[in-house]
C-alpha cells in the first residue's frame, strides 16, 4: 500500500517525485493558461494535460486549515470522530446540544433552527478548507469565522440580530482545524493542479493569472486519523496562523 503524502501547495519540497517529474516535462504547455505572459496553447491539449495531472494528484492529500468556533464537546468529538459533512439536520442536532447544555434558550434555539442557510448550495455537504496559512486571507477573509459559533451557514442570518447574534458570539472557542485532506475527496474543479503550476511559474518570474492561494472543499467526511491538530485561541500557534493581534474589526 502506498504511503499517502501530504502536499503543502506553496512548498515544493513536499511535492511527490512524480508530480515534479510531470511538471518538469510539461510546464511549458501550461504557459498562457496559468500565466498571462504567453499565448495560450491548444485548448484540447491543455484539457488533456490537466486531466493527466489530476489523475496523479488523486493519490495524495493536501494540508488544509478550517477556521471555525467550537464548543469544548465539539472539539473533543472532532479529535475522536473526525469531521462530518454538515446540513440542516446536523446543525439542528448541534443546536440541541447547546440547548441541553443551557448555552441558549428554547426561543433562541428555535429561531436558529428556523433561520439558517445550512441546506443551501455551496454549503450543504461540503467541508471547506484553505490550503495556505490562514493569515494570508487577512482579517476580512477569516475574522468572522472566529467571532460567532455555528459557521457561516448560521451566523450569516444572525450577525445583525441583537439577541441571536449576541448569543452566537458568546458560544465556543475560536479554533483552526489542521487536517490532511485527500485530494480524491474533492471535486475535480477544486483540485490544486492550477495552483501548483502557478507556484512553479511564479518562481520563474511569470505573470500568473490567478493568485496561488487555493480554497476548496471535501465532499467526504474527514477521518479522525486525518486530523493533524485543533489549534485553539489563545495559543501562540493560533496567533501565528492568524496574526489576529493586529486585527481591528474582528478582534478576538
Amino acid at each position: 500500500m502506498r504511503c499517502v503524502i501530504s502536499i503543502i501547495i506553496s512548498n515544493t519540497s513536499t511535492w511527490p517525485a512524480e508530480v515534479h517529474d510531470f511538471l518538469k516535462g510539461n510546464l511549458k504547455k501550461f504557459e498562457g493558461w496559468e500565466c498571462s505572459c504567453h499565448t495560450q496553447a491548444n485548448s484540447s491539449e491543455y484539457d488533456s494535460l490537466v486531466q493527466e495531472f489530476r489523475e496523479i494528484l488523486r493519490s495524495y492529500s493536501l494540508i488544509g486549515y478550517h477556521c471555525t468556533k467550537l464548543t469544548r464537546d465539539e472539539i473533543e468529538s472532532i479529535r475522536i470522530n473526525g469531521m462530518s459533512l454538515q446540513n440542516a439536520d446536523s446543525l439542528n442536532a448541534r443546536i440541541d446540544r447547546l440547548l441541553h447544555n443551557k448555552l441558549v434558550s428554547h426561543e433562541v434555539a428555535q429561531f436558529l433552527k428556523d433561520t439558517n442557510q445550512a441546506n443551501e448550495g455551496g454549503r450543504m455537504a461540503m467541508l471547506w478548507f484553505c490550503f495556505f496559512e490562514p493569515f494570508f486571507a487577512g482579517e476580512d477573509g477569516i475574522g468572522r469565522f472566529f467571532r460567532s459559533w455555528g459557521g457561516e451557514a448560521l451566523y450569516n442570518s444572525h450577525e445583525r440580530n441583537s439577541i441571536t447574534g449576541a448569543a452566537l458570539r458568546g458560544i465556543g472557542t475560536p479554533c483552526i482545524i489542521k487536517a490532511n485532506i485527500p485530494i480524491s475527496s474533492m471535486k475535480d474543479s477544486k483540485f490544486p493542479d492550477g495552483a501548483m503550476v502557478r507556484v512553479l511559474l511564479s518562481k520563474l518570474d511569470h505573470c500568473i493569472r490567478i493568485p496561488i492561494k487555493h480554497v476548496g472543499y471535501s465532499t467526504q467526511n474527514i477521518a479522525p486519523h486525518n486530523i493533524i491538530d485543533i489549534i485553539e485561541y489563545p495559543s501562540e500557534t493560533f496567533a501565528e496562523l492568524t496574526k489576529h493581534k493586529g486585527w481591528e474589526r474582528y478582534a478576538i
